[in-house]
């Protein structure tokens, strides 16, 4: 592989290991069934969940779905999984099929289109409302989850399932390093001739995972080396998926006009604090809020301020409901 491509693949790369989905037209949620371990989705693919329910006896105030990044799992929600629940909303979080903890092996680190992720969340959000039928339902997505979460959102517009609102947290939007035209024309030819090659980023122009700061105490190679549902690898064609997710940023944000939340750090090493505020700038809701992290990294629930975002996106949350409620 020539070392334009390479460079063109490092960049993208960058994203899947920290944490496309080109906007469909309509994403329509399958019947799915949430059993008591696995739930199976709208094609009957059966992947992992789990919950963290509010006390007994206490009538949930409301319901938050998590949505992880790539190389990602449901467990890296434990502390809103704590914490949430004291203040009366439950918590559902789901593994995204192609990561760690798929139980289909061979199908880790890949994805087969761009719209499985997208109606996974319909399917599971639906499968949720099910279980709390008159209860406030949020979104909580976190970096790639922050991008499912966005253009999902955007395509369920007008749907009597729509989330009462969304979390974007650590949002991509955009890349501090941009592509040209011509290394996005190799990725995507690459990814079409062996779209299940897969590249490493040792592999890709040796780059060292220690250096790349995902807290402001911890790198990601620090993370990984400790993480059970770690993906090494990932396939050319979820990288092209990623590009194109990126691409329908500003045409989903136009669309969503349920209250938006944005939990951010400007000092992301995915997207810059100008980036950041241009897509935020770009979505359309009435009600929009976003909050900067400034001692924090890319993981805001792993990091110095984690307490400070779980208090903030309570206060917001209460504020989504009693507004419902009036």
């Amino acid at each position: 592989m020539n070392t334009t491509l390479l460079q063109c693949l490092l960049v993208l790369m960058v994203i899947t290991v920290l944490s496309g989905c080109a906007s469909v037209k309509k994403i329509a949620a399958g019947r799915g069934v949430l059993c008591a371990e696995d739930w199976v989705s709208y094609d009957g693919k059966t992947m992992p969940w789990k919950s963290w329910s509010v006390p007994a006896g206490v009538t949930p105030r409301g319901v938050v779905i998590t949505i992880h990044g790539l190389s990602g799992a449901k467990s890296d929600f434990w502390y809103l999984g704590e914490q949430l629940p004291l203040q009366g909303y439950a918590v559902y979080a789901y593994d995204l099929r192609g990561q760690g903890n798929d139980p289909v092996v061979a199908e880790r680190g890949d994805i087969s289109k761009a719209s499985a992720w997208q109606r996974d969340l319909a399917t599971f959000h639906a499968l949720v409302k099910r279980r709390h039928p008159k209860t406030p339902v949020f979104w909580y997505g976190e970096s790639l989850g922050s991008l499912i979460a966005l253009h999902t959102a955007a395509d369920l517009l007008g749907n009597w399932s729509d989330p009462d609102g969304i979390i974007l947290a650590s949002p991509v939007a955009g890349l501090r390093t941009t592509l040209s035209g011509f290394k996005r024309f190799l990725l995507d030819t690459a990814a079409k001739l062996t779209p299940r090659s897969r590249y490493t980023l040792g592999e890709l122009a040796g780059v060292d995972e220690s250096k790349i700061k995902v807290t402001s105490n911890s790198t990601h190679g620090g993370q990984m080396a400790v993480t059970p549902h770690h993906v090494s690898a990932f396939s050319l064609r979820l990288l092209s998926i990623i590009g194109g997710m990126l691409d329908a940023n500003t045409e989903s944000a136009h669309r969503l006009k349920m209250p938006v939340l944005f939990v951010a750090s400007p000092n992301d090493v995915l997207s810059s604090a100008d980036q950041i505020q241009a897509l935020f700038a770009q979505i359309r809701s009435r009600d929009k809020k976003l909050l900067w992290y400034t001692r924090s990294y890319h993981l805001l629930l792993h990091d110095v301020q984690h307490e400070e975002v779980v208090k903030d996106v309570t206060h917001w949350l209460n504020r989504q409901v009693d507004a419902i409620h009036r």
